[in-house]
């Protein structure tokens, strides 16, 4: 049984690799030449998983699936900064992973598709403008659902499914809509290219957007009475766990043999 961190950690893993799996694996069966149809399906797919995802393993790890996410929350403190990098590592994980599975089941047609990689169909500063700003509003909204008090508490999966959906309607056609490094990272390494060469886009755009939408809900929240740390409380669980830990090791050396 996976307990304590390690349960969080495979929430993680797991959550991200099924938008890669799914999102990406979309972009694969569609095709480049969907079409309305095609770009359609597409963005549903990745909003729906996302979603779905959501309420299944949310109450574990608070779903973040995403570094951007990631780093946001703990910009806002709202998240350990401690956990950030074990976080990011499962998320990459989950996603390269994912992608992988792409390349066992049907690379061909990966291939032709570039794994579902973002790459830019404008100027390099707009794409990056365009994922700063995209990720932005999807981190606003994923700090307000998860993060406040005031917010029913059935909204957040739909809340985050269905941004991660229109900003995808809207923001594909010109950069992609990456808002995830993860997202944009599995696909590169296989695919290569033009999608390696502008990888830092998908990097730098998130990251910034992130951190703005985090800082910009905390100065708009109002008192801190409306503040909870996330879904469930996940702030004060992994207190409760290190605190399990120092009382362990405490317990531990009370049988110790003394020199």
């Amino acid at each position: 049984m996976i307990d304590g961190m390690g349960r969080r950690y495979a929430a993680e893993f797991l959550g991200t690799f099924a938008i890669i799996f799914f999102g990406c694996g979309s972009i694969t069966t569609v095709g480049n030449g969907g079409g309305i149809a095609g770009h359609l399906t597409v963005n549903l797919v990745f909003g729906f998983t996302v979603t779905a995802m959501i309420y299944a393993l949310g109450h574990l790890s608070a779903a973040h699936f995403n570094p951007a996410v990631t780093l946001g929350f703990a910009t806002a403190r709202r998240f350990p900064w401690r956990y950030v990098v074990p976080y990011w590592v499962s998320q990459f994980a989950g996603a390269i992973l994912g992608s992988a599975f792409h390349f066992l089941l049907f690379s061909e047609k990966a291939t032709a598709a570039r794994y579902g990689a973002t790459i830019p169909a404008v100027s390099l500063g707009s794409a990056l403008s365009v994922e700063m700003v995209l990720t932005f509003f999807l981190m606003l909204v994923i700090i307000s659902v998860a993060t406040d008090r005031r917010v029913n508490g059935a909204a957040p999966g739909l809340a985050i499914g269905f941004t991660v959906a229109f900003a995808g309607l809207f923001g594909g056609p010109l950069s992609g809509c990456s808002m995830n490094p993860a997202r944009s990272l599995a696909p590169a390494l296989f695919s290569g290219g033009a999608a390696l060469e502008s990888l830092w886009i998908y990097f730098i755009g998130p990251a910034l957007g992130a951190v703005l939408g985090a800082i910009a809900y905390e100065a708009m929240r109002g008192s801190e009475e409306h503040a909870q740390g996330a879904p469930n409380d996940l702030y004060t669980a992994l207190k409760q766990i290190e605190q399990t830990r120092m009382d362990s090791k405490e317990s531990r050396s009370l049988y110790q043999p003394k020199n």
